[in-house]
């Protein structure tokens, strides 16, 4: 019986998040939001094209993805909103001179739940764009990160 639990639990896969409700409809979700943000040549900051980062969403962390390389050695250093531009990662070193995986950063902003994060903001009511912070120009061809957030969204 434990072999057949141990293969149906690593065989299920949770789709479009998982919710805890409490008695009432209210509740929470586990869920992911996806973008790409690019940062263009002779600048140092880029965000969405338009809002996406769903409103009432806490992030636990991030995966980075670099999909365009920069031709100049910068570092992704902050993502955020517009309001606060490191509110969800701050203090990262993410090298975007070569394209592929980077790896998943601790959501340690104001408005984050990883390692080091104070939650003061918490998760903003209002949708918003998000917004990424280099290090320097990224040169040429500009750079472009793909960014896959992980956490809480309130269902109320």
């Amino acid at each position: 019986m434990i072999n057949l639990w141990n293969k149906v639990l690593r065989n299920t896969k949770v789709k479009d998040g998982m919710t805890v409700l409490s008695s009432g409809t209210e509740g929470f979700k586990l869920s992911t939001y996806t973008t790409s943000v690019t940062v263009a040549n002779g600048a140092t900051t880029g965000k969405e094209a338009s809002i996406g980062m769903p409103a009432n969403f806490l992030p636990m962390a991030v995966s980075v993805t670099v999909t365009t390389a920069s031709t100049n050695a910068v570092n992704l250093n902050d993502i955020g909103d517009d309001a606060d531009t490191d509110s969800y990662v701050d203090g990262a070193s993410v090298a975007l001179n070569t394209t592929g995986y980077k790896g998943i950063v601790g959501c340690n902003g104001v408005r984050g739940m990883g390692p080091g994060s104070t939650t003061s903001t918490g998760a903003t009511t209002t949708a918003d764009e998000v917004e990424i912070v280099i290090s320097g120009d990224p040169g040429a061809t500009g750079a472009t990160v793909r960014l896959v957030f992980i956490g809480i969204e309130a269902d109320s």
